[in-house]
């Protein structure tokens, strides 16, 4: 009986005649067919296999010297230590760092990382760059187009107690939503001058005129704040009593009496809101409730308009305010404030913000409150080649491995919108900013102009400045670390935030 071995030889006895058959017409060949290519592919293998090895080998135990990485729009590294250099003029001139080489060569400069043996014996030429320039640089599309938020926190001081500070949020993933315009947040900086952040700007309150009782916030414990935190706010006007011209002189007849200049009415209707008035040398003019409670507290309205007694709006009727109606629209002074007082609200476990939102040359502010927990970030610290921000903030926070390229808005005390002007920032994820020469730095880091958003430039001051990051200072000798250019306009915007408000007119 047959085995299974015997029928497997058997089988490939057949299937061997069978292609001896079809490939050389003889079933009976004594060599079996491609046995030659067989044998010669294994033993081709085992020489290459062999070859390869022996080479690398080779390589390792007698590293070569290459040549092909001296190009002149190469960045070269060293493998074995980072070091960069330039080639040119048969030396290599060493670099401090990544974005003084991209602007040194440009656009079209590759990394090449060459071994410690191929760079042996090149000659070395003074080290070039600019000082404290960032040593990394992100790819345009790793730059950031998000929100930023400046946020009042709180850190502990050195006696242990609560200070207050701000920190800066740079591309934040997800901004909270805004606070509806029938709220507000009341702050107050370290001179006691008390703040309410409605409709994306801080209004202050004249505490001459009592605004912070008239306006109901007597009971309200303000969240403390500091310079930085307002710098960032856009400043709106004072909330404060009106200064209504020729406030006390005789006034017309209205309702059956006779009126003073600066005196406040009401008309009650059941269906709608109470409507005022204030009444000017012109007649009355459409008044708010915000403005009828300013005045009650105001002691120039309570001695001329009233006479020593508590300012009130008097009623009328419709029929009564018509005859008496000043041609013309509302009072200025009323222009930026609130008809009604916003509702003060308390953070509680949040933290008041400023979110502001790229949207082309008007970026959107809004007040936000903010999880006390992810208002943190780590402290800015001061280096020689930096300018600091005015006034600068305590804390940064960004994404890692991302950068921001803003163009700076017009304005100050936290303004910013039409065209931008100068050259644009690139803000580095440690909360530097460093100005660049002019635009055709662009496009020699790599970058476009699309990938770039506008802020204001109030926002943008609070962080500290690095070196200019310009072409020419990265081709040549680092000697000394260069001073940040200082802004301008930092002096002037630091020194009007205390007393901010844009005043009432009138």
């Amino acid at each position: 009986m047959q085995s299974r071995r015997d029928q497997v030889q058997a089988y490939s006895f057949v299937v061997g005649r069978l292609t001896s058959s079809m490939l050389s017409a003889d079933p009976d060949a004594l060599d079996t067919h491609m046995g030659r290519t067989k044998r010669g592919t294994v033993i081709g293998l085992v020489i290459g296999v062999l070859l390869c090895v022996g080479f690398a080998l080779s390589g390792l135990l007698f590293p070569g010297r290459s040549t092909s990485w001296q190009q002149a729009d190469a960045i070269i590294v060293e493998k074995e230590t980072g070091a960069r250099y330039l080639y040119g003029g048969g030396e290599l001139r060493p670099v401090l760092n990544y974005t003084s080489a991209k602007l040194a060569i440009g656009e079209k400069g590759l990394v090449q990382e060459v071994s410690r043996e191929s760079l042996a014996g090149v000659p070395r030429g003074t080290a070039i760059g600019i000082p404290d320039a960032p040593d990394s640089l992100p790819s345009g599309d790793a730059l950031s187009q998000g929100a930023w938020q400046v946020c009042a926190t709180s850190r502990t001081g050195d006696d242990g107690r609560e200070l207050a500070t701000t920190s800066v949020g740079i591309g934040v993933s997800a901004a909270s939503p805004p606070l509806p315009d029938a709220k507000a947040v009341l702050v107050q900086d370290a001179k006691e001058n008390v703040y309410l952040l409605w409709h994306g700007q801080r209004l202050r309150l004249d505490d001459r005129s009592g605004a912070v009782q008239a306006l109901g916030y007597g009971t309200v414990d303000p969240v403390a704040v500091d310079e930085s935190f307002l710098a960032a706010i856009p400043a709106g006007p004072d909330l404060t009593a009106p200064d209504v011209p020729g406030r006390g002189s005789a006034g017309p007849v209205i309702g059956g009496s006779k009126r003073l200049v600066g005196q406040f009415f009401v008309v009650h209707t059941p269906s709608s809101a109470d409507q005022y008035y204030l009444l000017t040398k012109d007649g009355l003019v459409p008044f708010t409730l915000t403005g009828s409670q300013l005045l009650t507290g105001d002691a120039a309205t309570r001695k001329k308009a009233y006479g020593g007694s508590a300012p009130a709006a008097i009623a009328l009727t419709p029929d009564q305010v018509r005859p008496a109606l000043a041609k013309g629209g509302p009072a200025e002074f009323l222009a930026g404030l609130p008809a009604a007082p916003p509702r003060a609200v308390s953070p509680g476990g949040s933290v008041p913000c400023l979110t502001v939102t790229p949207h082309g040359n008007a970026p959107l502010q809004r007040i936000t409150l903010t999880d006390r927990r992810l208002a943190g970030g780590r402290p800015i610290v001061p280096r020689q080649s930096t300018a600091p921000g005015c006034p600068q903030p305590g804390l940064v926070t960004a994404q890692p491995g991302t950068a921001v390229l803003a163009r700076p808005l017009p304005g100050r005390g936290g303004e910013g919108s039409g065209r931008s002007t100068g050259a644009p920032y690139l803000v580095t994820g440690d909360g530097t900013k460093y100005p660049l020469a002019d635009d055709s730095v662009l496009k020699k880091l790599s970058f476009t102009e699309p990938e770039a958003v506008r802020l204001p430039s109030a926002l943008l001051r609070l962080l500290p400045t690095g070196p200019v990051l310009d072409p020419v200072a990265a081709a040549q000798p680092a000697l000394t670390a260069p001073q940040a250019p200082e802004d301008p306009e930092c002096r002037a915007s630091g020194s009007s935030t205390a007393d901010s408000g844009k005043g009432a007119a009138g």
